[in-house]
């Protein structure tokens, strides 16, 4: 089998309970390991990850047989934390929120996050205008990804966070935006 092609799949209510226990095992790898680490229990990231995906849908990437990356997303509007006052410019209704993006550190840096990011918004082009995500602000990586697929930052906002040794500590994040059409 070939262990460098990355391929795309659909990621739904109807496939997850297939899948569930890789994506709660690559949530936490993505999660808690790294330079970025926090603390999340299996249960905390079980709880988390099926609200999600009641809420939307996403995409799956594999190399070889091994999941590589998820990316879930949902309508805008159902991101409580998302700042409609500050942002008018963004329609809440037309707009997809790109919840979480996680890649196993296995494969990073080997385009994952960009295929899932490339075909999720591609078809999220059809029926939406607008597509947001929020990220920390020191994650690097991640936001040298957004900028160069187009986002820019319109909000800042902080969470409380624990991290993987117990300490708790905030976290900066922006929201940021791109228009899909």
């Amino acid at each position: 089998m070939d262990t460098s092609t990355v391929r795309i799949y659909n990621l739904d209510q109807y496939n997850y309970p297939r899948f569930r226990g890789k994506i709660v095992e690559l949530y936490l790898n993505a999660f808690t390991t790294g330079d970025y680490a926090q603390y999340y229990s299996t249960a905390t990231a079980e709880s988390k990850l099926d609200e999600l995906i009641r809420k939307g849908s996403g995409n799956m990437a594999f190399i070889g047989d091994r999941l590589a990356g998820v990316l879930l997303a949902f309508n805008l509007k159902k991101d409580h934390d998302f700042p409609t006052v500050s942002c008018p410019q963004i329609p809440v209704d037309s707009s997809v929120y790109i919840a979480e993006l996680m890649v196993h550190s296995d494969f990073r840096g080997r385009g994952v996050a960009t295929d899932l990011m490339n075909n999720y918004l591609s078809q999220a082009a059809i029926n939406c205008t607008d597509a947001v995500i929020r990220v920390w602000k020191d994650n690097k990586p991640a936001m040298m990804l957004y900028k160069k697929m187009g986002f820019i930052p319109v909000a800042t906002f902080f969470q409380q966070k624990i991290r993987v040794t117990g300490e708790p500590f905030e976290m900066e994040k922006f929201y940021l935006h791109k228009s899909l059409k």
